[in-house]
């Protein structure tokens, strides 16, 4: 696998991105959606604190999984934004990174641009 900038290698060995202090990574996941979509699991290392999930399907590789991952951090940070926890979208990710998120809402959503916009940044 080749990683280029800003895509790295994080600590779990894994391809992804550093935010804000926090390292967002992703992998396949071991199975396929109903529809044979690839599956992805998600990782955020923040300090001592790690979440995890699943869920992330698509027809693309781990590029476009780590560009869908940031594109719902986005949306999670902008709800959690301007109505809080009972925000539309409040619930996609733990209340935990709702903070983070916020304060790093504009370097994820261009993280998610430039990952949108500039392919080849993994080749598997």
């Amino acid at each position: 696998m080749l990683l280029k900038s800003p895509v790295m290698i994080t600590a779990r060995l894994m391809p992804g991105v550093q935010v804000g202090g926090a390292f967002v990574a992703i992998e396949y996941d071991d199975c396929r959606d109903n529809r044979g979509a690839n599956m992805f699991r998600w990782y955020i290392d923040l300090g001592d604190q790690e979440f995890t999930g699943d869920g992330l399907s698509g027809w693309f590789g781990l590029q476009g999984g780590l560009e869908l991952l940031l594109s719902f951090l986005h949306t999670f940070a902008e709800s959690w934004r301007y109505a809080g926890a009972d925000g539309e979208n409040a619930d996609m990710f733990p209340a935990e990174l709702a903070e983070w998120a916020m304060q790093n809402s504009d370097e994820i959503g261009m993280l998610q641009i430039e990952l949108e916009e500039t392919k080849g940044l993994i080749e598997e």
